[in-house]
């Protein structure tokens, strides 16, 4: 049987399939049976977490198993040509360090659950819940993912409740879980923290890695679809660079070609800077090829940044 809703407002578990880990679209729309949309429903103006089931055998190039990004449901739409799905619209995206599933418990005989509903009474598996793709959270249940995920609220910058604008009716614990997602500090933070890791915290186009005895990097990671154009906080429209190379990217006197070559304006004029970049011509990628910099996102830089 499905969760009781009590049709409050509540966070929600959407669970991916493997087909779509590769998709581009996951910031702004997660398609779903209508036999999920009173669980929907129940997270309209909420926040959820995406979840990535574990691998099959042979899947090596998949998305790492667990929780990994939040966003907040907006909008909930009849999909295009079907009578038996539905479109949840989301907005302010943000992907982090992936959650796992469980971890070990202090007992030898049982594992901690994030979510409590995929536990037994004799500490297994509820194997039933756990092939639900819609689940609902509690607000402890989704604190704690996103604990494990940014690390303790200590560590999370403070924010300025007055400038938020949100709907009015927002409960306080709402409220508090915007804030805290919202914020621009921790989402950067988050952003730099999983693509520096992506690429080994290597500049993409020049191979060089800075760090200092503090543990801090040179590079910055640019977003290659602004933010302020609706570019997501993902790796995959992510890139590491040297500080000048990223404000050249940004002022969009170099770019990257659907091949990973790095292609310059005829108004760039930095031949010495040339002699840093990869011997190759193109950027090194990450190891994952799910952490690649999508085609749309590079194809959006070429089209609107940059000057050719």
């Amino acid at each position: 049987m499905f969760q009781k809703v009590n049709f409050n407002r509540m966070p929600a578990i959407f669970q991916i399939k493997s087909n779509e880990a590769n998709s581009t679209s996951l910031h702004e729309v997660f398609y779903f049976e209508n036999k999920y949309l009173p669980l929907v429903k129940a997270a309209m103006n909420d926040w959820i977490i995406y979840y990535h089931p574990a691998r099959r055998a042979g899947d090596r190039h998949r998305r790492t198993a667990g929780y990994f990004a939040t966003a907040r449901v907006v909008a909930i739409e009849s999909a295009s040509g079907s009578n038996s799905h539905s479109v949840a619209r989301l907005t302010e995206f943000c992907e982090f360090p992936s959650v796992p599933f469980s971890i070990a418990s202090p007992s030898a005989t049982a594992r901690f659950y994030y979510e409590q509903n995929m536990q037994e009474s004799d500490g297994s598996l509820n194997r039933h819940a756990n092939q639900q793709r819609v689940r609902l959270l509690s607000v402890d249940e989704y604190n704690a993912i996103m604990a494990a995920a940014f690390g303790s609220i200590d560590d999370v910058p403070k924010v300025d409740p007055s400038p938020y604008v949100g709907f009015a009716e927002d409960p306080p614990e709402l409220l508090f879980r915007s804030r805290f997602v919202t914020s621009r500090a921790l989402r950067d933070r988050t952003f730099s923290k999983a693509v520096g890791e992506a690429y080994e915290w290597k500049c993409a186009m020049t191979g060089i890695a800075l760090a200092a005895f503090d543990g801090s990097h040179e590079i910055e990671c640019a977003h290659i679809k602004p933010v302020k154009d609706s570019g997501p906080d993902s790796v995959r429209n992510g890139i590491p660079l040297l500080r000048t190379f990223h404000w050249l990217f940004d002022k969009g006197f170099i770019s990257i070609d659907w091949d990973y070559r790095i292609i310059s304006s005829s108004r760039y004029n930095h031949t010495k800077l040339d002699l840093l970049i990869n011997r190759s011509g193109r950027i090194i990628l990450p190891k994952n090829e799910l952490e690649h910099p999508h085609p749309d996102f590079l194809h959006y830089h070429r089209e609107y940044i940059f000057q050719p």
